[in-house]
């Protein structure tokens, strides 16, 4: 399986709950597991204004490309610097090479990305740009039919739900905590789930979403959002998904894709664990399972 990583996507966005140093971690233990060898490790590139320009407003890419705090960077929760939008754009361009590689190997994890709040015409959370449409949108350049966005980070991924809500050929999924930020959109399916939701709780929901997802819509191209976050000792959350369940996650969500034989990518989202290395055992796993099921077809 390839990867797509950069160091740049680490920056200095000062003292913080997100922790970019998050990449680097997973880069090397994946690393010192095997998992990433020389020849099989992708570097991206920034994608060029116009090509930005199918995901972003006139105004809102000038106000990123001069690092200007407007009405339409200042929702974002990170500082309005250079090298912190310079990452996301970078992002956009991992996470679309990973969709590109993805249709040729049928695979592909991207140590990043996972950026849904961000709107087309402003930032929201910790995120100015969103890699997630813009991958989605060039797999719909490249022919893809029917683009399916599996959304399991521990938030909804809103600002995905609101570019797509008219776009009939992506379906947007979201399972998420519904009490918390942010403020719903409308996905294609959503699941809001209560406070202190467990292992089994969850996967059973979520299996029963897949079901539906492949069986009614029947994806040609998958964007799986393996968030962090909706483990039991994240600092923002109040779901309470252990490691275990967690890597069960993504084992029902790799293998429905797997056994329909459908090109898919992975990118991080959120992790916010009070000890990071939590974080990344969880994004590393997420790795793992993906590998461990190629390895099988």
């Amino acid at each position: 399986m390839k990867f797509v990583y950069s160091p740049d996507y680490h920056a200095d966005i000062g003292f913080h709950v997100f922790p970019t140093e998050k990449y680097d971690l997973i880069y090397k233990q994946l690393l010192t597991d095997g998992l990433i060898k020389s020849d099989n490790v992708l570097l991206p590139e920034s994608p060029d204004n116009e090509q930005l320009l199918h995901i972003l407003t006139q105004e809102y890419l000038d106000d990123l490309l001069n690092y200007r705090v407007t009405s339409r960077t200042y929702p974002s929760e990170m500082p309005v610097k250079k090298d912190i939008i310079d990452a996301q754009i970078l992002c956009c361009g991992g996470s679309s090479l990973a969709a590109h590689t993805a249709l040729e190997t049928g695979a592909c994890f991207h140590i990043g990305g996972g950026f849904h709040h961000a709107f087309s015409d402003h930032a929201e959370g910790f995120c100015y740009l969103n890699d997630v449409v813009f991958s989605a949108v060039m797999m719909l350049g490249q022919g893809r039919k029917r683009v399916a966005v599996i959304d399991c980070d521990l938030h909804q991924g809103n600002g995905t739900a609101k570019f797509f809500e008219n776009e009939k050929r992506v379906f947007t999924f979201s399972i998420h905590q519904e009490r918390l930020y942010p403020a719903k959109q409308k996905s294609d399916l959503d699941i809001g789930l209560c406070n202190g939701i467990d292992d089994e709780e969850y996967l059973g929901m979520l299996e029963g979403a897949l079901v539906r997802i492949f069986g009614e819509f029947g994806p040609d191209f998958v964007i799986y959002l393996a968030g962090a976050d909706p483990y039991i000792f994240d600092q923002l959350g109040s779901l309470r998904l252990t490691v275990e369940g967690l890597r069960k996650r993504d084992e029902l969500v790799i293998n429905k894709v797997s056994d329909a034989n459908i090109p898919v990518i992975a990118v991080l989202g959120g992790g916010y664990a009070e000890n990071v290395e939590d974080t990344v055992l969880i994004h590393c796993n997420t790795a793992r399972v993906m590998t461990e099921r190629l390895k099988e077809h």
